[in-house]
Order: structure tokens, then sequence, then C-alpha cells
């Protein structure tokens, strides 16, 4: 059921009356967004826990754009939006290693979710190659930290970016600058939840790169992204 939900956050031919139907009382607006008048759309295993941190002392949890939409449009357009996306082969690379080393717990959605998909698989070319078989790949893709990063951005109907700011977790530091500035705040960037695996530089192949690059090929071309970086630097 909560993955059921999460899932539905970005459905495009839902009504705004039945999605807010679906959260009553569930108002996706944190104290902290209404203090500073901005609105941070924390797409996972992209620097959001620090970010968060940060600026807020809160997370405002997981929530696309379309979300904060359906509850007030006009904060939306109101407040400054932003968030922080990463290179998706990199992404990929994190997410993987975040859960295979929680598989076999049910401590947590997020660990029961490991083990019920990643259950045999010893390595994250194993998980690459996996990816080849689509039904595979779209049930991966439906949970949070493999979805593509677009969706959590656009409205779905138009598919327009609805954010005022894409900042990359290539140039976190710089990035983060420009977001103080807008804001007004002059915060110092923590650090959570290093990832782990290494550099994703060094453990795909050429199949693998493809196979990668296919799956989120949304993410890549709208994003700028090449494999090793970005293409706008």
């Amino acid at each position: 059921m909560q993955i059921w939900l999460k899932h539905s956050q970005f459905s495009i031919g839902m009504p705004d009356w039945v999605y807010r139907y679906l959260w009553m009382g569930g108002d996706p607006f944190i104290e902290g967004f209404h203090r500073y008048q901005s609105i941070f759309i924390h797409i996972p295993k992209a620097a959001g826990s620090s970010v968060a941190d940060a600026l807020f002392k809160e997370s405002g949890g997981h929530r696309p754009i379309r979300r904060y939409l359906a509850y007030s449009p006009d904060l939306v357009d109101h407040y400054f939006t932003f968030t922080f996306v990463r290179n998706p082969w990199d992404r990929c690379h994190s997410a993987y290693h975040y859960f295979a080393c929680r598989a076999g717990s049910d401590a947590h959605r997020d660990h029961r979710w490991a083990s019920a998909v990643l259950s045999g698989i010893n390595s994250f070319r194993e998980f690459v190659l996996l990816l080849k078989d689509l039904d595979y790949a779209k049930r991966i893709k439906r949970y949070d930290h493999f979805r593509d990063q677009v969706d959590w951005l656009v409205d779905p109907v138009a598919d327009d970016f609805m954010v005022d700011f894409i900042g990359r977790f290539e140039v976190l530091g710089e990035d983060f600058e420009h977001i103080k500035n807008k804001m007004g705040v002059d915060v110092a960037l923590p650090h959570h939840r290093k990832g782990g695996g290494g550099s994703y530089l060094l453990e795909y192949d050429e199949e693998m790169k493809e196979i990668v690059g296919f799956l989120y090929s949304r993410d890549i071309e709208r994003l700028g992204y090449v494999f090793e970086g970005s293409s706008g630097g």
C-alpha cells in the first residue's frame, strides 16, 4: 500500500481533488518552506538530506512538485522552488549500493523492498544486466530512489519543468551557494548518508552504460547529462 501511494503521486490523469483525498490532512508544506518562502523538491540520492538539514533543519520528505501544485498552486507560483539532480549513471550506482546492504532486513520499507527485489543479486553488474528485462526494470523504476528525476519536477500533464532552479550534485557547493543567496541565509552544508561502492566510473563497462543510458534516457536528455558529468559543464 505504501509503495502504491508513493507511486500514485506521479499519476498523470488523477484530478487534484482525488489527489488531495489520498493524503487527507497531509499538507506537504513543512513550516520551514513557509518561513523562507521556498520549496525544496528532495529527489532521493542527490544530496537532499544534507540540503534539507542545512536549510530547514528537517526533511520535507520525497514529494514531487505535483503534490505541492495540487494543494496550493498559488504558493508554488509565489515561492522559490528548487531541487538537486545527479548524473543518472552515478545515481543508479549509488542507489543500488544503498539498497544492496539493506537486503535481508525488514526494519524499514526500504529494507523490505530491497529484500524483495535484490535477493540473490551479488554485484552491481549483475543488477544492471537484469535491467534488460523491462518488466524487472519497470518494477525497479517505480521506487523513489530509481524513478526518473524529471518525474519529480514536471507538471505531469504538460511535462514542463515547474521548479525555478535545478542544482547539480556534481557542483553541489557552488549551486548551494546560489540557493543560500536566493533565500538570504548563511548556513553550512553538512554531509549525510555517504554512499558506498566507490566511484561509478570504475564499475561500468560499455554494455552497462548502454543499459542504464536507455533506461534513463529522459533524464539524460532533459537534464543534459553524459556518462562522465553533464553536457552543460
